[in-house]
């Protein structure tokens, strides 16, 4: 059963880390090898020593005939106990290391420009359990090589509580839902293997050096053997329950990096589109051609009009509206395509976040003078920005769910604007209790031209610009809508610094 885990947390790792190719995968990739490393070692010296249980060997070799090829398999016990040693040092360096990168903390950040310095220790264990080292310092003083054990077993057990520590505390700080739940089966998978390999670790590899050292069970050290036999009910549970959330993190793993791939060909697929943006400007240009010739012809018209005698003011009345409306709608368009296609630059400041919701808030009962909105400002930081665009892009996503509402015909529309801190990030969360939208809708609402209501006022632009001044920001938009329900948007802005009042 344990040769099942360990071949699926490397051949898991292996796809995640060919899927994203970041560098919390290449960490997770080597954490699953130095626990592969370690346990494979275990269950070869368990297999050549022989004198398990039925269901020890269950637990271990899953098949009796796995056994046996390994207990013939040659391979030199300080090999072995190197191996063993390998990955029982690496492992909670890579565990500490995931757990470091995953925080973000802003007490630890400042610190993570000297994380390499954690590597010390496992290098110097490394060093020191080389079987000539190893054995010599035994051969100049017992007592050495035990302290030798005892200072790796001190370290590794710190490691290792600092890493469920921070993974623990990242957890209870993150409040967006999504983010939470992408993060939650990740933990549960790093602590259950944590758990495991802890039921090994205080197990030293001197006992395959030496084959049951005396010295070493004189001292109280455990043997491989005998945990095994005392704990083989908690190791099934473990094992199953290190493969639950296995699945669990690597499918949540997997399904983010499918959506960050997708992005990024989303980004190339959107900059492929607007290098071919003379199509849709001709199309802008035809569109604008059209009701250029209803404002010529209704210009003859009023000609005519004015050429009679006897002047129908009614009828002159009504043509000149009717120009004046495709006129309006004709700058309107005009002014919303140079607005969203024109590259624009960005002066970044920074300003207060109470200002720019404040900001938001004013673009928006520009248009909806007597729409009620509720604002909730719970930090005081600031952040880089420019505060036009990034108020217009909220102003835009406010109106969006506005316009949802009304779309939904809510007879108590819920409309609200929360600005508050996410450890590195401030969070400017624009809700509505609208209509909600579908996943495959999801997929395509940031796309340029694509859009769900009349074409012939809204070109699909809106959500598109708001991305794009969102990622000018260095920051991150996402998106939870559940159809019938209602959407949150999440613009997540780098915190800058913290206003004086």
């Amino acid at each position: 059963m344990l040769v099942v885990v360990l071949f699926f947390l490397v051949i898991s790792s292996i796809v995640i880390f060919f899927l994203r190719r970041d560098r919390q995968t290449k960490l997770l990739l080597g954490l699953c090898l130095s626990f592969f490393c370690m346990f494979v070692g275990i269950i070869i010296y368990l297999a050549k020593t022989g004198g398990l249980q039925t269901g020890q060997k269950f637990l271990l070799f899953f098949d009796t005939r796995i056994q046996r090829k390994l207990a013939y398999m040659i391979f030199p016990l300080r090999r072995l106990g190197y191996l063993i040693a390998f990955g029982r040092t690496m492992f909670p360096g890579f565990l500490l290391m995931i757990a470091v990168n995953y925080s973000m903390s802003p007490r630890l950040v400042k610190w993570k420009k000297w994380e390499g310095l954690l590597w010390v220790l496992p290098g110097i264990t490394l060093i020191l359990y080389l079987p000539s080292i190893f054995l010599s310092v035994g051969r100049i003083h017992t007592g050495l090589q035990i302290g030798l054990i005892n200072a790796t077993i001190a370290w590794i057990a710190l490691y290792v509580f600092a890493a469920f520590l921070l993974l623990v505390h990242e957890y209870r700080s993150i409040t967006i839902p999504y983010c939470r739940k992408q993060f939650r089966y990740i933990m549960l998978f790093l602590i259950s293997i944590g758990i495991m390999y802890c039921f090994y670790f205080r197990q030293d590899p001197i006992q395959v050096y030496q084959m049951y050292s005396a010295e070493y069970l004189r001292y109280g050290g455990v043997l491989y053997f005998g945990q095994t036999g005392a704990s083989i009910s908690r190791m099934i549970l473990f094992s199953v329950l290190t493969t639950l959330f296995g699945c669990f993190g690597f499918l949540n793993l997997r399904t983010y990096s499918i959506m960050t791939r997708e992005e990024k060909n989303g980004e190339l697929m959107i900059q492929k589109q607007f290098d071919m943006a003379s199509k849709g400007i001709s199309v802008f240009v035809h569109g604008m051609k059209n009701q250029l010739l209803s404002n010529r012809v209704l210009g003859e018209k009023l000609k005519e009009e004015l050429q009679k005698e006897e002047l129908d003011r009614e009828r002159i009345a009504q043509y000149v509206d009717m120009i004046s409306d495709i006129n309006g709608t004709m700058l309107k368009r005009m002014e919303e395509l140079y607005r969203s296609i024109k590259s624009n630059a960005l002066t970044l400041l920074p300003v207060d976040c109470q200002k720019v919701a404040e900001k938001t808030l004013d673009r928006f009962h520009e248009k909806y003078p007597d729409v009620e909105v509720q604002v909730e400002i719970l930090t005081e930081d600031q952040v880089l920005a420019d505060m036009s665009h990034l108020s217009e892009a909220l102003n835009n996503l406010l109106a969006n769910g506005y316009e949802a509402i009304l779309e939904a015909g809510r007879e108590k529309p819920e409309l609200k604007v929360r600005v508050y801190e996410e450890r590195l990030y401030v969070t400017f969360e624009i809700s509505d209790n609208g209509k909600g939208m579908s996943r495959q809708v999801q997929k395509k609402i940031f796309d340029p031209f694509y859009t769900s209501k009349n074409t012939n006022n809204n070109w699909g632009m809106g959500l598109y610009y708001v991305r794009q001044i969102v990622k000018s920001h260095f920051g991150m938009l996402r998106l939870e809508s559940t159809e019938g329900i209602g959407t949150r948007f999440f613009v997540e802005i780098p915190k800058y610094g913290h206003q004086n009042r």
